[in-house]
């Protein structure tokens, strides 16, 4: 009797993302300035960065020529190159040094913001490029501080468990509130604990808390007032609920700064977001790829605060830290004239910073040998592989 066996199997792929240490000093190289305000507007500031449907979608505070803040949105944009002809949308309502997210355990997005009427308000939305289609204003936080601005400058995070909010006081500290996560969106209520403590310009605002990509650790970032110009200062933790370590801390050797951001047309490096690999409430940012969009102005600009003409410029990390991972496995199986017998012949090659995840379903099915083949039928065996490859979801990264 004949025995008649049919094998067809597809190569697989497995890849893990590779990381990177933090460097052991930060190196950048910076834009020049990215857009100008629009006119009624001496100010664009307090950038927020979200990735959306592979373009960037960045939210801001105004400040018109008078005393008045404001708020606005760019219209999509792919790359930075292109801010400067992105449309600057007019929010009806100020939503002053925003925070925006995709809130993916109930599929919304996010928009936090201070001055809303309580510490720290937030809408919520199914379309964030639509800058007036936000639901009206919920509280956020009643939290309240020891300090002449009060509770200023949110930013949010979650973990698998809970998501966590954090602000700071202009007062040389660093506060934190935390939810389950399951509560969220919702009130954080008027609790806090102090995380960081400290001279008021070394803690002073803009406070950015984010997951380094690959890794089990978070990255905090304080703005400080250095002698020349504003600055960033680094903490590390390894859970969102720990202690803080710094990492980086003076004006001479700062997270990004005059001292090392390479930028021209500023000093001053100031409130701003790293360029998220997810739009998600984990803020992930990919450590092999440090971006900082930040707000700066001209050096020989003066006057009161409100009315500094800040304009958005980007920072670009020259110098990531060692990397590690990011190993990718090749099976390419062939066939014997048994079905049931196959060797696999692995190779491997490097990964890059961004390396996507893909795996291998493996299906089974049989098929029936046609009846002139009788009497030998036999049911031969057919492996099909069918690759599941990962869907695009609003927090896909576009590396312009």
């Amino acid at each position: 009797m004949m025995k008649i066996g049919v094998a067809v199997l597809a190569s697989a792929a497995v890849a893990t993302a590779q990381t990177c240490a933090l460097p052991s000093s930060y190196k950048w190289s910076s834009s020049g300035v990215l857009a100008t305000p629009k006119s009624g507007w001496v100010s664009l500031k307090d950038f927020t960065v979200a990735p959306y449907n592979g373009q960037h979608l960045v939210y801001a505070t105004t400040h018109d020529t008078g005393t008045s803040y404001g708020s606005m949105g760019f219209s999509p944009f792919s790359d930075f190159s292109q801010m400067a002809s992105a449309s600057q949308n007019t929010m009806s309502s100020s939503t002053v040094a925003p925070t925006l997210f995709y809130f993916a355990p109930k599929s919304i997005w996010v928009l936090a913001f201070q001055w809303g009427g309580t510490s720290f308000s937030y809408k919520t939305s199914t379309n964030p490029t639509n800058v007036n289609g936000w639901s009206s204003t919920q509280t956020l936080s009643t939290a309240s501080v020891n300090s002449g601005t009060g509770a200023i400058d949110q930013t949010l995070i979650g973990d698998s468990s809970n998501m966590y909010l954090f602000f700071a006081g202009d007062n040389g500290n660093i506060y934190r509130s935390s939810m389950p996560i399951g509560n969220f969106p919702g009130n954080f209520g008027s609790t806090y604990t102090t995380v960081l403590s400290g001279a008021t310009n070394d803690l002073f605002e803009a406070v950015q808390v984010y997951k380094l990509k690959g890794q089990t650790k978070y990255l905090m970032l304080v703005e400080s007032i250095g002698s020349q110009g504003r600055y960033f200062r680094s903490y590390t933790a390894t859970s969102l609920g720990g202690s803080w370590t710094a990492d980086k801390t003076s004006e001479s050797n700062p997270f990004a700064g005059k001292a090392n951001s390479g930028a021209t047309w500023t000093n001053d490096i100031s409130h701003g977001e790293l360029i998220r690999s997810s739009s998600d409430q984990t803020m992930e940012v990919d450590p092999c790829n440090l971006r900082l969009l930040y707000q700066g102005r001209s050096p020989s600009s003066g006057g009161t605060y409100d009315l500094l003409p800040y304009r958005p410029g980007l920072l670009t990390l020259t110098n990531p830290g060692t990397p590690s991972g990011g190993t990718t496995t090749t099976n390419n199986p062939t066939t014997t004239g048994n079905p049931t017998t196959t060797t696999n012949k692995p190779t491997t090659s490097s990964g890059s910073c961004t390396v996507a995840m893909y795996g291998q379903l493996l299906v089974r099915d049989s098929i029936e040998l046609p009846d002139f083949l009788d009497p030998y039928r036999k049911t031969a065996t057919l492996a099909i592989s069918s690759r599941r490859t990962k869907a695009n979801t609003p927090d896909e990264t576009n590396e312009g």
